[in-house]
């Protein structure tokens, strides 16, 4: 029984001593070139957040995207990461998607490209479902719309061959 109280206490000991020496580790001081990894890491989060920054709103979704990505990157890697400002550089990229799928589907409505009408409405679909904003029934009327349109498109074309054929 003395036996097994000795070896517990040992351990404890150890455990003690080992839990004392990780703890002066950590808070040794940096060394030169730990700080200048420090200082450049910094630097990178800045460089990346800067670019993003001037990507928002004016660059498309997917590299604004992999900008959003390597800026989160590049902070986490700095200490210097705050996912609030993550979620609200998310937030408008998603918004300005929303916007810009919006346009481009009527766009696309109106020139009759009814193919690439579809891309920018299953776009929109995906990013307003991302932001919590999915209208499901304005999504409908949209897809809708767009089967109109292919109707209207093909029945003016058809008419417009019969025409042609019957002309002397």
């Amino acid at each position: 029984m003395g036996k097994k109280i000795l070896i517990i206490a040992a351990a404890l000991l150890g455990f003690v001593f080992l839990a004392t020496f990780a703890i002066a580790e950590d808070k040794q001081p940096l060394t030169q070139e730990e700080k200048a990894r420090q200082k450049m890491l910094k630097l990178e989060a800045a460089n990346a957040f800067w670019r993003l920054k001037n990507s928002l709103g004016k660059d498309a979704f997917y590299s604004t995207r992999i900008l959003l990505n390597v800026w989160r990157s590049t902070a986490l890697d700095a200490g210097t990461f705050d996912q609030a400002q993550y979620d609200e550089f998310k937030q408008q990229l998603y918004e300005n998607s929303v916007n810009d799928s919006m346009k481009c589907y009527e766009e696309f409505i109106l020139e009759e490209n009814y193919y690439d009408a579809n891309i920018c409405l299953q776009t929109w679909r995906m990013h307003s479902k991302e932001l919590g904003t999915y209208d499901k029934d304005k999504y409908e009327a949209l897809k809708e719309r767009l089967k109109q349109a292919r109707v209207e498109k093909a029945a003016r074309e058809a008419q417009e061959k019969n025409a042609a054929e019957t002309e002397p």
